[in-house]
């Protein structure tokens, strides 16, 4: 029976511990932000906790860490432990959910619901790189994958066959709209990216193919990586070390790095000229105090995601849509588990039914027998989970049999 109460607990002690954009702004989701390897001390971490499994997913709107455990707390503690944020500030703005809310809202989160900007759909591609990570770091049980996979399925789902993420409305070309509107002629203007990460590359593929007359220069903590999305995207390369002197001599500039401090600052503008700076990473890089010199317009990502508010209607329209996909693929999912909770009581009453064959009975049917019994309690524990009752009952009927 301790295998069948372990199956039972999978759901219970599926756990998440959050912090996103509803209820915390840039600065204090920039506090409890995880860089790469501190999501890898974190899942070590897990392992020597032995949680069966953990996952850890730090996008520009959210952190969060699911888990299974005892209690959120426990996925609570570490993310203040690997984070700049503590307990009281994630008291004052995280979330934590248990079990089944768990579930419901991981699908929320995978079908873009949750998102700041509804039905982005760059949350699918994160989700699946956290799955990996966690596997990597042999940190993503059984129960962990298939829940996420059933969430995929439902995003999928809701991306073919709803207008939920119709049109291109990410954060990366949000940019792009926002340089166009703000600049209408870029002949000759010098637009400089810096950071050349995965994020780093969708702005830089957006810029080359949606703003050809501009003149394009990339930058990187490691050079290596801007030469080659430099190459890739018909731009020039400008070492890291002179991003000063760059950042001074350009007209727009786009911050997409990862970095725990700030990387632009006040000191770099030596010249006065009109600027537009786009600042779109989490923590923030770009000193705000930047935005108090003249000529200078600065935006962080979430003014930035406010100004596509004007855009997303027809996806709002799109939401009994796919709450509607959700719920029917989380009805399967917990029909897939209730069936799983049910295996090891079945494979017991299968080998009790054996033993007691082999004691009082000779029929030579009996195998078949007992799989009738088996299959009929199967049916029965589906349909009403009444196990002492239905397992008397399995082995009345096959007594009968006999």
């Amino acid at each position: 029976m301790f295998i069948e109460q372990t199956t039972q607990g999978s759901l219970n002690n599926f756990c998440v511990a959050g912090i996103n954009y509803r209820k915390s702004d840039i600065c204090i989701r920039g506090k409890f932000s995880l860089l790469p390897e501190h999501s890898n001390l974190l899942l070590e971490q897990a392992v020597s906790k032995n949680f069966p499994g953990c996952m850890v997913l730090s996008t520009c709107n959210r952190t969060e860490i699911y888990g299974m455990c005892d209690h959120p707390h426990e996925l609570i503690e570490m993310l203040c432990i690997h984070t700049h944020g503590n307990m009281k500030e994630f008291i004052e703005h995280g979330y934590q959910y248990q079990g089944l809310s768990t579930i419901q809202h991981l699908f929320k989160v995978s079908a873009g619901l949750d998102s700041q900007i509804i039905g982005d759909y760059e949350i699918l591609s994160q989700i699946k790189q956290a799955a990996k990570l966690s596997k990597d770091n042999h940190c993503l049980n059984s129960f962990m994958e298939r829940v996420i996979n059933y969430a995929l399925q439902a995003s999928k789902e809701i991306k073919t066959t709803t207008k939920l993420s119709s049109g291109t409305v990410s954060v990366s070309y949000a940019a792009i709209e926002i340089i166009k509107e703000k600049i209408a002629d870029l002949r000759n203007k010098k637009i400089l990216l810096v950071g050349a990460g995965k994020f780093g590359h969708h702005i830089g593929y957006n810029l080359k193919n949606y703003l050809p007359a501009a003149s394009l220069f990339f930058t990187n903590r490691t050079d290596k990586k801007a030469v080659k999305l430099a190459i890739e995207c018909n731009a020039q390369f400008v070492s890291y070390k002179n991003l000063g002197l760059e950042a001074d001599a350009a007209d727009i500039i786009i911050v997409s790095s990862a970095a725990e401090n700030y990387t632009i600052h006040p000191s770099f503008f030596t010249t006065a000229k009109s600027r537009l700076i786009l600042d779109l990473s989490v923590p923030q890089n770009v000193n705000p105090a930047v935005g108090n010199i003249e000529g200078i317009s600065l935006l962080n990502v979430d003014e930035i995601s406010m100004i596509l508010d004007k855009t997303i209607s027809i996806r709002q329209a799109e939401i009994p849509k796919a709450v509607s996909i959700i719920n029917a693929t989380v009805d399967s999912l917990m029909e897939w588990y209730r069936k799983q909770s049910n295996n090891p009581l079945l494979r017991k009453v299968k080998t009790q039914l054996y033993e007691l064959s082999e004691i009082h009975f000779t029929n030579q049917f009996r195998e078949e027998k007992i799989h009738e019994a088996v299959s009929s309690l199967a049916i029965q524990l589906h349909n009403q989970n009444n196990k002492g009752c239905q397992c008397i009952h399995a082995l009345s009927s096959y007594l009968h049999m006999n």
